[in-house]
């Protein structure tokens, strides 16, 4: 087997997503180095380095989507971490499709709908979702302050958001127009033309992380989000895994539901909530590797990138024991 294997921020030194990107790479690379029937070739930027000999790394500055349309037909598979910020992590899934690299995740169909925060909503039936007010920058019939305004007092606190950005920057709480106008310049000065208004649910984030295959689902875990409020500027501050949950067992059946309704979402991926008096909310799904993965990788009993390749290519489930342990993953 010839594997690729690669990290965004950690081919372009994006310091808003280094350092969990970083860190689930090198969690990534150290299982594999486990297994000695995988050839593995990883790719990072100049500035950084990862000690593991046995692998061949590739130093790719900044021209990552070049290196992958001229190089990646030579692989077989593909572990990659990308972003879905302005569809990198579908351009890539697409690149790789078409040059006949099987990827160890989710198909760019899978990501093409979990890029947008909205059309993954779109996409999904009998599920709770947060009440939201889509706001497209380039259209005039969305930007209608008195429906706007209404939304707003209706719910009297919301949450406002970029439709399709990984990191938690850019997300703010909100309580008038006023407010709203302001974070909309913001948007605009960073070129983020679709947002989304929401209701504040004043509840517990919690995320699951999910390996699923053709055949096979497991939620692996339910893991706490450590959310902080700045100033009314809300912030991913790191995750506990895994966590007791008294919702577990609804929140694995609507995790499973969501799976079956998006089809391509392979491999491992995470599944974001919101509960709040008994009631699970949907926030997001991030069809890639998540931040619990680099906690997981040390606390699980198995090998699990390797028990997610297995599970990929050979349809298997193997069960992954967490043998009573947790850990904690901040961020920088």
């Amino acid at each position: 087997m010839h594997l690729l294997v690669f990290e965004y921020s950690s081919i372009y030194y994006d310091n808003t997503l280094l350092s969990e990107g970083f860190n689930m790479l090198k969690s990534i690379l150290n299982d594999l180095a486990e297994d000695d029937n995988i050839n593995v070739d990883y790719l990072l930027n100049s500035k950084l380095s990862i000690d593991i000999n046995k692998f061949n790394c590739i130093t790719v500055d900044n021209n990552l989507i070049s290196w992958l349309k001229c190089n990646s037909y030579i692989y077989d598979y593909c572990i990659f971490i990308a972003p879905e910020d302005d569809y990198i992590q579908y351009n890539i899934s697409k690149i790789l499709e078409e040059n006949d690299v099987k990827i160890i995740g989710s198909t760019s169909h899978a990501s093409y709908i979990c890029t947008s925060k909205i059309r993954t909503y779109e996409n999904l039936k009998d599920i709770k979702k947060i009440p939201t007010y889509k706001i497209d920058l380039n259209s005039n019939d969305d930007l209608n302050y008195e429906k706007i305004g209404e939304f707003i007092s209706k719910y009297h606190t919301c949450i406002i958001k970029p439709d399709n950005m990984t990191s938690s920057d850019y997300i703010y709480k909100i309580h008038s127009i006023d407010e709203l106008i302001i974070k909309l310049e913001i948007y605009e000065k960073n070129n983020i033309k679709t947002i989304l208004l929401q209701e504040y649910i004043d509840g517990k984030s919690c995320s699951v992380s999910i390996i699923n295959t053709h055949t096979y689902f497991n939620v692996i875990c339910i893991n706490s989000q450590e959310i902080i409020d700045e100033n009314n500027k809300i912030l991913y501050h790191g995750c506990k895994t895994p966590i007791d949950h008294p919702l577990k067992n609804e929140i694995i059946e609507i995790s499973k539901n969501i799976t079956s309704q998006i089809s391509g979402l392979y491999g491992f991926f995470g599944i974001d909530y919101i509960i709040k008096d008994n009631m699970v909310y949907l926030v997001e799904i991030n069809s890639r590797f998540t931040t619990p993965f680099i906690v997981l990788s040390d606390i699980a009993s198995e090998n699990l990138t390797c028990s997610i390749i297995d599970g990929v290519l050979n349809d298997n489930l193997n069960q992954i024991n967490l043998e009573n342990n947790s850990g904690t993953f901040t961020k920088n």
